[in-house]
């Protein structure tokens, strides 16, 4: 039996909302607004960064990161 590869592009779309867990009580959101490549064909997301942390938001604005490096950061959060 023969599976599909999913790819990064994929599993990262607009409208979007990830996580990072930064200490026990704070934790990072992103909003994906696009997801574009650069100027060498690097795949980059653009995103709307909230800080959360208890009774607490943080509107810290946009915000980019290359694919591959949010794919390792961030977990779904569907």
């Amino acid at each position: 039996m023969f599976f599909k590869k999913e790819s990064l592009r994929d599993t990262v779309v607009s409208g979007d909302v990830f996580y990072r867990h930064l200490m026990l009580s704070l934790q990072e959101q992103a909003k994906v607004l696009r997801v574009e490549d650069d100027d060498q064909g690097i795949p980059h997301v653009h995103y709307e960064k909230t800080v959360l942390r208890t009774g607490y938001q943080e509107h810290a604005g946009p915000h980019v990161l290359a694919l591959a490096i949010f794919a390792r950061d961030f977990n779904l959060a569907h």
